[in-house]
């Protein structure tokens, strides 16, 4: 049994699930906010815990973030604790007095969600004009003294043909950004199809776009993708700013829902919970045996199909969990893997 005395290194804080848009690939299916959200000072309770279980870093997240009444009250209390903060927000509502918020709160890292150009993230956003306004707050953040400015695409059927069109976009609107690219992936209660996912093909043309790009761009555009992406290429080279090293799940990151429910990792499915906050401290979680055991506790033979046997195993891990869960059913087999397939002869 292994434990994990020592905090994680980032918490992502979904601190409301309302939310003004409706887009079609949204893993939390966002809009109303939920039924038993944590009021003011539940949340202010949960930003001391923060501070007790020595969190350096903590991402505030929606839903739409800004639609949280409190948020500066929550992302305040947590810099007084010297916990760094992250906004991800959906760009619609950012503006100038929200950009001088974040200045006088020490915001490090604000992230904005892009999908494609202007037809193509409308019609996945579900609103009219929500292209212009994500442009507006990309130029106001431009403009910021931030140590981290980011945009997030998250790819599927709908926006995988437009990924040039998008990076002209970011090369003249978001130099100095990372763009942080992942695959969307479909749950019993998200709002996109499992047609809508990448296929092995799909995910190959993602994989080949970062690859070529990220060595083009460097000094102009950070390109990177997510997690969800890899492993171990010898074709495409090293996709992510940093090695892979197995998903960190409960080990290094933390999720909290806005109702209080904690998970090892924030889009896992409600059967990863591993307890509230209104019954048991974050601390009394995060250290608990049982905690996100599937993950601490790994044993290689624990791995499944193709990822049996890989001698990346140990480390890998089967990457992903979230998109094994979603391709395979296993969090113990991914889907697509760069190695596996140089391996067949699939990628030369």
């Amino acid at each position: 049994m292994c434990a994990f005395p020592g905090p994680p290194d980032y918490v992502i804080w979904e601190v409301t699930l309302r939310c003004n848009l409706r887009c079609r690939h949204c893993a939390a299916a966002a809009g109303r906010p939920r039924p038993d959200e944590l009021d003011r000072q539940e949340a202010l309770d949960v930003v001391e815990q923060l501070g007790e279980l020595g969190v350096p870093a903590v991402a505030l997240m929606g839903g739409e973030v800004l639609l949280r009444r409190d948020w500066v009250r929550i992302a305040a209390g947590l810099a007084e604790r010297e916990i760094a903060v992250g906004l991800i927000t959906n760009g619609t509502l950012f503006d100038k007095e929200v950009a001088r918020q974040v200045a006088d709160l020490g915001i490090v890292q604000v992230g904005v969600s892009l999908d494609g150009p202007r037809q193509v993230h409308d019609r996945i956003r579900g609103v009219a004009g929500s292209f212009d306004r994500v442009l507006r707050t990309i130029e106001l953040i431009a403009g910021m003294d931030l140590a981290y400015k980011t945009v997030i695409t998250s790819v599927n059927t709908m926006n995988i043909e437009y990924l040039e069109e998008t990076l002209d976009i970011l090369l003249d609107k978001a130099p100095g950004f990372t763009w942080m690219l992942n695959m969307s992936s479909s749950h019993e209660f998200t709002r996109l199809s499992s047609a809508m996912m990448l296929d092995k093909t799909g995910f190959l043309r993602l994989a080949r776009f970062i690859g070529e790009n990220r060595a083009r761009y460097k000094g102009r555009l950070t390109i990177t993708a997510t997690h969800d992406l890899g492993y171990f290429s010898n074709v495409f080279g090293e996709l992510h700013e940093d090695p892979w090293n197995g998903c960190q799940a409960g080990i290094s990151t933390l999720g909290i829902r806005s109702n209080g429910d904690v998970t090892g990792c924030s889009i896992l499915p409600d059967r990863f919970i591993e307890g509230n906050v209104r019954q048991r401290t974050l601390k009394q979680i995060w250290e608990s045996p049982e905690c996100c055991a599937y993950n601490r506790q790994f044993r290689v033979q624990d791995l499944q199909g193709k990822c049996r046997g890989c001698k990346y195993g140990a480390i890998c891990r089967a990457g992903c969990m979230d998109h094994a869960l979603a391709y395979t059913g296993s969090i113990y087999e991914y889907p697509f893997c760069l190695y596996h397939m140089e391996q067949q002869g699939e990628i030369g």
